[in-house]
C-alpha cells in the first residue's frame, strides 16, 4: 500500500533484527491478529449465525443440491467459488455449527493480509515497523461490519490480499509461489475483480522497464497476469451463459449525490468512525461540505498516483477500479435510481471498503519524510484524528439473535423431504430453505 519512499528512491533491505526469533515472532502476530478480530465481534465466534447469503444461497445450495454441483452455480452472472467452497467445507459439521465454520474460514481470510503484510515478501513497502502500523489499519477498518466474518463479503478481504499478493516482491520458494497460485486462482474465480486487478498486475510488471529501473523479466508476473486473466476469462464466459442480467433500472447519478457518497461513506468513516450524513437533508452546508471532503481526498489520492511508490499506486489505482464499478454498476436494492441507497450511512459498506484502505494509506505515506513540511503537518495532525476514530469505533454490536438452535432443533425433528425454513439476519427476506434428507 504505502510507503515513506518515493518511487525514485532505492528499496533499502531490512537489517537482521534480533528482538524476536522468527517463530516466536510469528506466533506472536498470529495470536494479537487472530484476538483483534474475534475481539471485534467475538459473538461471530461464540454464538455464530449465518448473515443473509450465508445460508440463504450459499449453504442451502450447497445442501439442497450438493457441493460439487453448487460450486458450479453462479450468481449475478458471477462463479463464487469461495462462499461455495467454506460452505461444502460446512456441510461436514453438524447444522448447528455450519455457521461457525462458515464464520472462521472468513475470519481466517480476513488475518491473511495483515500476516501477509509483515512477511519478507512486502519489505519492499518499508521496514518492519511500518507494515506492523499497516497491517492494524488492516485490522482497525472503521465502519466495515458488513465484510467481518461474514463468507458472503470475504471476496473483499480476498481482493485485498490478491493486491498485496500483485505487489509483494517474487517468490523465492515454492511454497510462495503454490501460495500466489492458490490465492489468485481462488480470487479470480469469485467475482469480477479479477478484471480491475489485471490493470493493476500490468502496471506492476511493465513500470520498473518503463522508468529504467529496471531492465530484469520476472517471469513470476507472467504467471500472476495469466491467473488473473483466465479467470476473467472464465468470468466473462459465465456471465455470457448465465442469466446474470442486472436490475432494469437506472442510477439516478449526479454530482451532489457523488461528493455525499464519497465523503460520507469513505472519508468521514475514517476520521469519525461513522457516517452523519442525513440522506433525507438538502442542506446546502453539508454538500459543500461533501464537496470540499471530495475534492481533498481525490488531490490526495491523485498526489500519490503522481508522487507514490509503485505499491501504492497500484493499490490506489485498484481502489478507484473498485470505487468506479461499485458506482457504475451496484446491486444494492431494487430500487429505480441505484445510487439512492448508497447515500444511507451503513449501505453498501462492502463497496467502500478497499477505497478506505486506499485513502488510510495514503495518509500514512504522506507522513514520509520526503513530503513537504506543511503537508507532513496535516497528516500528522489528520492521522490524530484517524487513530482515535479508529479506536473509538472499532467495536462492531453482535448481530440480533435470531434463535438459529431452535430452528436447527425443530429441523432435526421433520421427516425427511420436509422444507426447513430458518429466518436469518439482517430479517426481512432471509429465510433459508433446508430441504431435509
Amino acid at each position: 500500500m504505502g510507503t515513506a519512499a518515493t518511487q525514485t528512491e532505492p528499496v533499502v533491505s531490512e537489517r537482521p533484527r534480533k528482538l524476536l526469533p522468527p517463530a516466536v515472532f510469528w506466533v506472536c502476530a498470529v495470536a494479537v491478529t487472530s484476538a483483534l478480530l474475534v475481539l471485534r465481534r467475538p459473538d461471530a465466534v461464540f454464538h455464530a449465525q449465518f448473515w443473509a447469503e450465508d445460508g440463504v444461497v450459499w449453504y442451502a445450495d450447497a445442501y439442497n443440491r450438493g457441493a460439487l454441483r453448487a460450486l458450479l452455480l453462479a450468481l449475478d452472472g458471477y462463479l463464487q467459488t469461495l462462499p461455495r467452497l467454506a460452505c461444502a467445507i460446512a456441510l461436514w459439521a453438524p447444522l448447528g455449527r455450519a455457521p461457525l465454520v462458515t464464520n472462521l474460514i472468513a475470519l481466517l481470510i480476513e488475518a491473511l493480509a495483515p500476516l501477509f503484510l509483515l512477511s519478507n515478501r512486502m519489505r519492499n513497502l518499508g521496514p518492519l515497523g511500518l507494515r506492523c502500523g499497516l497491517a492494524l489499519l488492516l485490522l482497525f477498518v472503521p465502519d466495515a461490519s458488513e465484510v467481518h466474518a461474514a463468507i458472503t463479503d470475504a471476496e473483499f478481504q480476498m481482493a485485498v490480499l490478491a493486491c498485496l499478493v500483485i505487489i509483494a516482491e517474487v517468490p523465492r520458494s515454492r511454497a510462495g509461489r503454490v501460495f500466489d497460485v492458490v490465492i489468485l486462482t481462488l480470487f479470480s474465480l469469485t467475482g469480477p475483480f479479477c478484471v480491475l486487478l489485471f490493470p493493476v498486475a500490468l502496471l506492476r510488471t511493465l513500470w520498473p522497464r518503463f522508468v529504467r529501473q529496471s531492465t530484469k523479466k520476472e517471469r513470476w508476473h507472467g504467471v500472476q497476469l495469466a491467473l488473473l486473466a483466465a479467470g476473467g476469462l472464465v468470468q466473462g464466459l459465465t456471465v455470457l451463459t448465465t442469466a446474470g442480467a442486472r436490475l432494469n433500472t437506472t442510477l439516478g447519478a449526479s454530482v451532489s449525490k457523488f461528493v455525499k457518497i464519497v465523503a460520507g461513506q469513505i472519508v468521514l468513516p475514517v476520521f469519525l468512525g461513522r457516517n452523519p450524513f442525513d440522506p433525507l437533508s438538502s442542506d446546502p452546508r453539508k454538500v459543500l461540505l461533501a464537496s470540499v471532503l471530495t475534492i481533498a481526498a481525490l488531490f490526495a489520492f491523485g498526489y500519490g498516483l503522481t508522487k507514490g511508490s509503485l505499491a501504492l499506486r497500484c493499490f490506489i489505482l485498484f481502489a478507484l477500479l473498485v470505487l468506479t464499478a461499485a458506482l457504475a454498476y451496484p446491486t444494492i436494492e431494487p430500487v429505480r435510481n441505484q445510487w439512492d441507497p448508497f447515500l444511507v450511512p451503513g449501505q453498501g459498506v462492502r463497496y467502500w471498503y478497499i477505497p478506505k484502505l486506499a485513502l488510510m494509506a495514503t495518509l500514512v505515506w504522506l507522513l514520509g519524510r520526503q513530503r513537504p513540511v506543511a503537508v507532513r503537518l496535516l497528516a500528522g495532525v489528520l492521522a490524530c484524528i484517524m487513530g482515535v476514530a479508529l479506536v473509538t469505533h472499532w467495536r462492531y454490536p453482535a448481530l440480533p439473535d435470531f434463535r438459529f438452535e431452535s430452528y436447527v432443533q425443530a429441523f432435526e425433528q421433520l421427516p425427511p423431504g420436509a422444507t426447513g425454513r430458518f429466518r436469518l439476519n439482517p430479517g426481512g427476506p432471509w429465510i433459508m430453505e433446508l430441504v431435509k434428507k
